[in-house]
């Protein structure tokens, strides 16, 4: 027996280390978000209106200009830039796409001078009727297309940058497939056209890291079945997104087309839930629907919104934990290190519409929980956003100083 496990171990020792990539040197550890755009627009208004997307995007009108550094000097190493791509598909083949591609290509030098890596993120998302609706190109043939000559546009514009610390997001949270994931895998259509997009970006950009995720939102359990041996490319980066518990960090968000909408004051975490506060819960949230004039208010009866609490109440012990789990399973089902997964957005709701904190220390409970379970399973992380209802910051450069310590900064 001891001869069989000492042919074993050999047979282990002989086997040809992984090559070291671009990717595992980018290795994100420690990361935050830029939220989509700040001035909210229709992407017609934010074409015609003139002077708007001179920058592009448009954080940097909104926070100093030593707020990278400053959060760089507290621990972040990391800052993945949102762009929502619609005016670049607006304004494809037009003198102004030129210079959006090198605001792009600004902002990213921008941030890297500031001692950050980035993770330059084409930031789709659901807007209905609008130009870059994901929902849209994922669903047409033809805007697909027009999305892959646009990522093959800022692939080409980036390309040269040095890719140890400049990686290329492809797509956000792709929104397709969620009934296939989870009844038959085998019918997904996200991963030919996952293929396509990483085939057209290592063609523009053949030195950077690409940062590829699963359909369904982009979620774990939409990585859990790529098999990632189609893109034969080790310089890969795989992202997964986290808001579970979804009843905690989305309560009061008014566009989850969700009775949580009307929701505030679950803590964290989910075991605080004692009865009194499920009443209270409860009783405001009915009060708020009885007030309101959402196309949902009807549907938050006492019993529906009783059940949703409940549900939340008795959320299993390993929320927190259970999708960075299922990622690192089939990370290493397919020997990829745990190096090359990134837990690209996680967060919570923390701002009513008035501006007002909902549970600071529920939040910060919350953070320190989902961030420290990324970090014992050696995959690194970042948090949405830099500022707005989920903010890390108040629009300026300084954390919050606990969300600094949930996120284990150094200088709070």
């Amino acid at each position: 027996m001891m001869r069989v496990f000492a042919l074993i171990f050999a047979a282990m020792l002989a086997l040809p280390a992984l090559a070291e990539t671009a990717a595992d040197r980018f290795a994100p550890k420690r990361g935050f978000s830029t939220d989509i755009w700040v001035e909210w627009q229709t992407t017609a208004d934010m074409v015609s209106t003139p002077g708007f997307l001179d920058i592009y995007p448009d954080y940097p009108r909104h926070i100093p200009a030593d707020a990278f550094a400053t959060l760089h000097a507290q621990g972040f190493d990391t800052v993945r830039i949102a762009a929502d791509p619609s005016p670049l598909l607006a304004l494809a083949g037009t003198p102004r796409e030129a210079r959006l591609l090198s605001n792009l290509r600004q902002r990213v030098l921008e941030a890297q001078a500031a001692g950050l890596k980035v993770v330059l993120d084409l930031h789709t998302y659901p807007h209905a009727g609008d130009v870059g609706d994901v929902n849209a190109i994922l669903a047409s043939p033809a805007l697909f297309k027009a999305y892959l000559r646009m990522v093959a546009k800022v692939g080409t514009k980036i390309a040269d940058l040095n890719p140890d610390i400049t990686a290329f997001e492809l797509m956000n949270e792709p929104t397709q497939d969620c009934d296939a994931i989870y009844s038959d895998p085998s019918k997904s259509t996200w991963p030919d056209k996952l293929k396509r997009l990483h085939d057209t970006a290592r063609k523009a950009a053949p030195k950077l890291p690409l940062v590829l995720s699963g359909a369904c939102w982009g979620g774990s359990k939409g990585l859990s079945v790529l098999d990632p041996s189609a893109m034969a490319d080790d310089n890969l980066l795989w992202s997964f997104h986290t808001y579970d518990p979804f009843s905690f960090t989305h309560q009061g968000a008014s566009w989850t087309e969700n009775i949580l909408m009307f929701v505030r004051g679950l803590p964290f975490p989910p075991s605080r839930v004692t009865d009194t506060i499920q009443q209270r819960v409860v009783d405001a949230a009915r009060l708020r629907a009885k007030a309101s004039t959402e196309r949902l208010a009807a549907e938050a009866t006492r019993p529906a919104l009783r059940e949703l609490v409940m549900d939340y109440r008795n959320s299993p012990s390993d929320t927190i934990s259970a999708p960075i789990t299922e990622a690192t399973t089939w990370a290493d089902a397919h020997a990829i290190p745990h190096g090359r997964l990134f837990l690209g957005e996680f967060g919570a709701l923390w701002f009513d519409d008035a501006g007002n904190k909902l549970d600071p220390a529920s939040h910060y409970r919350f953070l320190l929980a989902k961030r420290s379970a990324a970090e014992a399973a050696g995959v690194g992380w970042a948090v949405w956003s830099f500022s707005g209802s989920f903010g890390i910051t108040d629009g300026k450069s300084v954390l919050y100083s606990g969300v600094c310590a949930a996120l284990g900064m150094s200088k709070c």
